[in-house]
């Protein structure tokens, strides 16, 4: 494997170094700033820029391309250095295939925080070069490529379009960082519930001679997959995945290459669904007639009880808002059904399952035919209040059904309900909600807090009432302290003809004439008007 070259610094202030080996986007990204760190810190002028750096290439094959080409490198720019570096040490087209790198890449498993910032780290490597994206085309790129389970969170929040791009990532965080923390919680739960099944002690042993079991060859993989297979136990049509899987991989002595036949014969028998239309059941008063032999009603199941109706919201792209929906749930049905006039009127995604799904009625007479079913979307229905949100789960679109939504075992299982149909509720085991009987919250005062900005104004505001009324005050005081002592303030001062003679007092100096020095101190404009 072909070694990485690798830029090597000291300091700022020292001339960085590249060592041997292959030139790389990043490579070449980190070069030119450590180049340019130096020339900062150095103040090298931009004619000995180039001189001054490229004895630090340390690999032959630089160096020998450096110096046939020494006097037109050294007389050009450092920009055009870098960019004859890259045109000559780069693979051909790089910037394309980097760029379509990063519009190819999809978020798949990984937390998408980590995902973005690796896809603004590549974009980063094409700054300055006409491949490179700017931040709306960036911003489009992230939502079009997010993984389908935060596509209708980040949907339902509709960001604004003005966000900046570190803006929208950090929401688009919050809502990923919350659905991982849903994903931990079940995972736990999961867990929980298979503790007992997983302290048996198991019927395996191990022995180190023992031959290894294979890879999977592709055939094995399509069929696997194609059959809804599991590639760690290698099991046809299973419920779980290889992450999940706690079967373990077969032993390698017995174990035998797949083959179509095999996913046939593990191929599951027909099942049968659950009427989901009601049905209204009318009893005549003769069906029990006069003298019959039946107990008080009291001690006898009623014929019927009504039907689990749970008001939900749904939306989707076509959907400006919310839509409510009156779901079923049926614990007795093994899936989650949806009729397909509400997918086509809220917009949501088609999406084609491995294999169909054949079902019958639950009345069965000669004229009854099986249903195929082939599609599904993704759904998360939440409350009208907003306080709940189931997981995203997969509803198969069924069509002309009796019902908007109906909700089966998957629905119940995947969000750890349980049904009480005594007391009709349906509860949530982790936060005790109640689909059925959902708190009622008291009104919220909201309180509006003044922004800094507005905060400023006021104490702006209140600070010139304060001198405005103090100054009317002080003018006040002035006022009245000049009527009182009117006699003490005369418009002139006497004549000296008209000066008392008889002295009361006298200070005698002891030289008239001394000038005396005393430090100056500023005076306030208002008071040297008033002199002037």
């Amino acid at each position: 494997m072909t070694k990485t070259a690798v830029v090597e610094q000291s300091a700022p202030s020292k001339p960085p170094k590249l060592t041997a080996g292959e030139i790389t986007p990043q490579v070449a990204h980190d070069w030119e700033n450590a180049c340019e760190t130096y020339f900062l810190h150095k103040e090298v002028k931009a004619a000995d820029q180039v001189k001054m750096v490229a004895f630090g290439m340390l690999d032959p094959r630089l160096h020998t391309w450096y110096l046939t080409q020494r006097t037109v490198l050294n007389a050009g720019t450092f920009a055009a250095y870098m960019k004859a570096f890259r045109s000559a040490w780069l693979e051909s087209h790089w910037a394309n295939k980097l760029r379509k790198k990063v519009l190819g890449s999809h978020q798949g498993t990984r937390p998408f925080y980590e995902w973005a910032l690796d896809i603004q780290n590549q974009n980063a490597l094409l700054y300055g070069n006409p491949a490179y994206l700017s931040e709306k085309q960036l911003r489009d790129q992230l939502e079009a490529h997010i993984c389908d389970e935060l596509t209708i969170p980040v949907f339902r929040a509709k960001l604004a379009d003005d966000l900046s791009l570190k803006d929208w990532i950090e929401e688009v965080k919050h809502l990923d960082d919350k659905r991982l923390e849903d994903l931990a919680s079940h995972r736990k739960i999961s867990k929980r519930n298979g503790t007992s099944s997983s302290n048996k002690p198991s019927n395996k042993t191990y022995n180190s001679s023992s031959p290894r079991l294979g890879s999977l060859t592709e055939a094995e993989r399509t069929l696997l997959a194609k059959h809804k297979g599991c590639f760690k136990c290698r099991k046809f049509y299973v419920s779980h995945q290889s992450k999940d899987c706690s079967e373990g991989a077969p032993e390698a002595s017995s174990y035998k290459t797949l083959t179509e036949a095999d996913a046939i014969a593990a191929k599951p028998k027909t099942k049968t669904v659950a009427a989901v239309g009601p049905v209204g059941a009318v009893m005549p008063s003769s069906v029990l007639e006069d003298g019959s032999d039946s107990e008080d009603d009291m001690y006898v199941a009623p014929f019927e009880t009504a039907h689990l109706l749970w008001p939900c919201l749904l939306t989707g792209p076509s959907s400006a808002s919310f839509e409510r929906v009156d779901a079923l749930i049926d614990h007795g049905s093994h899936l989650v059904l949806i009729d397909e006039n509400v997918v086509e009127r809220l917009g949501l995604r088609r999406r084609k399952l491995h294999s169909n799904i054949e079902a019958n009625s639950a009345f069965m007479d000669s004229c009854s035919s099986t249903f195929s079913f082939s599609e599904y979307v993704l759904l998360s229905p939440s409350s009208i209040n907003h306080d709940w949100t189931s997981r995203t789960i997969r509803a198969i679109i069924a069509p002309n059904l009796a019902v908007p939504l109906l909700l089966g075992g998957p629905f119940l299982s995947h969000n750890c309900l349980v049904i009480d149909h005594d007391s009709r509720t349906c509860i949530v085991k982790d936060s005790q909600y109640d689909l059925f009987n959902p708190p009622v919250h008291a009104e919220r005062v909201k309180i509006v807090i003044p922004t800094t900005r507005e905060v400023v104004q006021l104490r702006k505001r209140v600070v010139k009432e304060l001198k405005t009324a103090n100054k009317e005050h002080l003018e006040r005081l002035d006022k009245e302290m000049r009527q009182k002592y009117e006699d003490r303030f005369p418009d002139d001062i006497p004549h000296i003809d008209h000066l008392p003679t008889d002295i009361v007092h006298r200070i005698k100096l002891k030289d008239p004439n001394t000038v005396i020095q005393c430090r100056r101190y500023n005076t306030p404009r208002k008071y040297r008007e008033a002199w002037d």
